[in-house]
């Protein structure tokens, strides 16, 4: 790193950002007003450009409050927050642990912004005024005046970075600002002509949906390359440039949250034609990720079968920053993904990351990731009759078979989708009467302008409504329990495992110990417990689907825990399950085998996770991998990461993330946290402190089969 890069580094790390008061009441008021409200913001704002930076934007920088240390996500509230308006049977699936909400992700139209600029689109937003009426021509008034207020908040930095240069005695300096006032001035407004421009152009327009820099090595790539090629940019100082757009984007969440699961970038994959994608800005941002050091931005690394095992290696290499970055996704797969549920090959290949790993038709997609999260375990206890107040179950006298037991788990399924539809409508219903909120959304999705509807109405090109299904390892695992021990064995009777189930399995040890050392467990390559999580997939995914989400377009599934930690708090919140847990422990994080479970190796393991239907989890998928810090040591190991990774793709699998660090590590950790405050971890998509989780968060992450290769 250079001098100036470890000072912006370093006030990165010692900095919060100001708050900005909103000004504005969104949904309360109409279109226009809402802009103009927004207007006033982007007018008033408080700007800085600080001492040494390259790239203009962002909210002022406070020091930070002594003691300050990094927190992660709130503890989830089982109050019935967001459920005022549900009927009270599909609110009672909130409150009682069934269902929970979750956020939203999104990526902008960063190649249209690097095309024709924020100046380009205002053109076409005012030759569809000139053509609209009613409604749909207040919507575009209302972007038109968002689009040129923020061209103005641009034009201020552009005349601070002027008045600084006046003032500046340093003749090397002095010329940076004239430049930046430029830069600032000339885009986004209009599209970029340097590497320089291009860097402020990719932050000022991220900083318009401040969510995710999409591909950013793809849309970076051709001002890198002609600026290289005609020998006004060197290699070091477009790292330079870059290390601080980096650290643009870190301060933007800032140093007071410990989480990464914001602004997730996307690197490598394959182009909209499907030829290989990775080039030299691709490999400069992975050994800028590395030297950094930072945890944000998060970095997801797009592997295809045309990806070259060098960049591949680099990538891996990139894991000895401990910072969780980056993590790796399958394209084959996803893309194929996006394909079956009707996105075009070109615009599928051009997906992207955001948040925790959910996975967007890059600026052209209202993805719904994620809207929502469901507790799969308690389907078994539905099935049971141990939760009354989600589903009134007969007797369980009428179940003679492993079949009637699928049979009457199916009709739960059924039960639950249409809960998970009606609660999803109600919610979209609102937040489409909400279009205010969403007025510089709508400004850089993709067909939004075109179709003069808003980005909550369905007037992306691509509508989903994703919901994250919680513990499928959990709920494989009992039903490969109740098969073994009530049909096989006839070890128990099925009305005795459930009165067993309501005392927490107690008085019932040796009962439970064979329910977690004798039964056949997802994760060990073992077909009787790997062919019912499919199953589940399978089978929940096509209920949903019988169903038409308020948007349009179809339901789809995902894994990912998200930052809301679902598989811990759902576990608490559960009673005890046939596959021997016990009521309040953690379920099996996102798509991976449960805590303990997977004993044959990370090799079976990675097998029973390839073997599931990937082609039904188009988003929001992750897995995470414990493995031996020494792996990272020397070039054979990296190699041998990296053919983990390939081998898993190749064989059907989506997602991989990694920790590399033993349990005697952690464990001193949570003992001494005061000496391990920079010792990060994978959690559910994101990366944290250790020592920032929650107890039983960090205890979930301790539990982790770790592996050796």
């Amino acid at each position: 790193m250079t001098e100036r890069i470890t000072k912006l580094r370093n006030r990165a790390l010692t900095t919060v950002a100001e708050k900005l008061t909103p000004i504005g009441s969104s949904g309360s008021v109409s279109l226009l007003d809402e802009a103009r409200g927004l207007a006033r913001s982007y007018a008033e704002r408080p700007i800085e450009i600080a001492e040494g930076e390259l790239l203009t934007g962002g909210a002022r920088r406070l020091d930070a409050p002594a003691g300050l240390r990094p927190k992660i996500f709130d503890r989830h509230a089982w109050s019935g927050g967001g459920i005022a308006d549900l009927p009270p049977e599909v609110g009672d699936c909130f409150t009682g642990g069934l269902l929970a909400w979750a956020g939203n992700h999104q990526t902008l139209d960063f190649d249209t912004v690097f095309a024709v600029g924020i100046e380009g689109i205002r053109g076409r937003i005012r030759s569809l005024i000139a053509v609209r009426a009613g409604e749909a021509r207040e919507f575009l008034e209302a972007l038109e005046i968002v689009a040129s207020a923020y061209l103005g908040l641009c034009a201020r930095y552009a005349d601070l970075a002027g008045e600084l240069s006046v003032r500046e005695p340093d003749p090397e300096r002095k010329a940076e600002l004239l430049v930046m006032a430029e830069n600032s001035r000339r885009t986004p407004a209009l599209p970029p002509r340097t590497f320089w421009e291009a860097c402020q152009c990719a932050w000022s327009a991220f900083l318009l949906v401040p969510d995710a820099p999409g591909r950013l090595d793809q849309y970076l790539y051709p001002f890198y390359r002609r600026d290289v090629d005609s020998g006004n940019l060197s290699r070091e100082r477009a790292k330079e440039l870059l290390c601080a757009l980096w650290i643009k984007y870190f301060e933007h969440v800032g140093v007071g949250s410990g989480v990464s699961a914001h602004n997730h970038m996307t690197l490598g994959g394959v182009a909209s034609d499907g030829t290989d994608a990775t080039n030299d800005l691709t490999l400069l941002c992975l050994e800028v990720t590395e030297e950094i050091g930072l945890h944000r931005p998060q970095v997801g690394f797009r592997v295809s079968p045309s990806t070259p095992d060098g960049a591949l290696r680099r990538a891996v290499r990139v894991l000895r920053s401990r910072t969780g970055n980056p993590d790796f996704c399958n394209d084959a797969n996803i893309v194929s993904a996006l394909v079956d549920i009707g996105v075009a090959p070109r615009d599928a290949r051009n997906f992207s990351l955001s948040g925790c790993h959910e996975v967007i038709v890059t600026g052209m997609a209202q993805m719904g990731s994620v809207e929502g999260f469901v507790n799969m375990p308690m389907i078994v206890r539905m099935v049971l009759g141990l939760e009354p107040r989600q589903w009134n179950a007969p007797p369980l006298d009428g179940i003679r078979d492993f079949d009637g037991l699928w049979e009457r788990v199916t009709a739960v399924m059924d039960h639950v989708a249409e809960r998970v539809h009606r609660a999803s409508v109600r919610r979209d219903e609102r937040a489409a009467r909400n279009t205010a909120g969403t007025l510089v959304a709508s400004l850089v999705t993709g067909d939004c302008i075109q179709r003069s509807l808003g980005y909550t109405q369905g007037g992306a090109r691509y509508n989903f409504c994703n919901w994250d299904i919680i513990g499928i390892a959990n709920l494989a695992d009992s039903l490969s329990a109740i098969r073994t021990l009530v049909f096989e064995e006839r070890a128990v009777t099925l009305s005795a495992l459930a009165d067993i189930l309501a005392a927490d399995w107690s008085g019932a040890e040796e009962l439970r110990l064979r329910a977690v050392n004798r039964v056949p467990h997802f994760g060990n390559d073992d077909p009787r417990a790997d062919l019912p999580a499919a199953r589940i997939i399978e089978e929940f995914s096509a209920r949903l689907k019988r169903r038409t989400p308020f948007r349009g377009g179809e339901y789809i599934l995902g894994t990912t825990a998200g930052g809301e930690n679902m598989h811990v708090e759902f576990g608490r919140v559960t009673g005890a399950t046939p596959d021997g847990r016990r009521e309040g422990e953690t379920f099996a994080d996102s798509i991976g085998p449960a805590h303990g479970r997977d004993r044959s190796g990370v090799t079976a393991m990675l097998n029973s996770v390839a073997g599931l239907p990937h082609r039904l989890l188009p988003t929001a998928t992750t897995l995470n991998v414990k493995l031996d810090p020494r792996l990272l040591e020397d070039e054979e190991g990296i190699a041998r990461v990296a053919a983990l990774i390939r081998g898993h793709f190749d064989s059907g699998g989506q997602q991989l993330q990694f920790n590399f660090y033993t349990r005697e590590m952690l464990l001193e950790a949570k003992r001494r946290p005061e000496q391990n405050g920079d010792l990060m971890v994978r959690v559910a998509g994101y990366s944290a402190p250790f020592v920032s989780l929650w107890e039983d968060l960090q205890d979930e992450v301790i539990a982790r089969t770790g592996h050796g290769i």
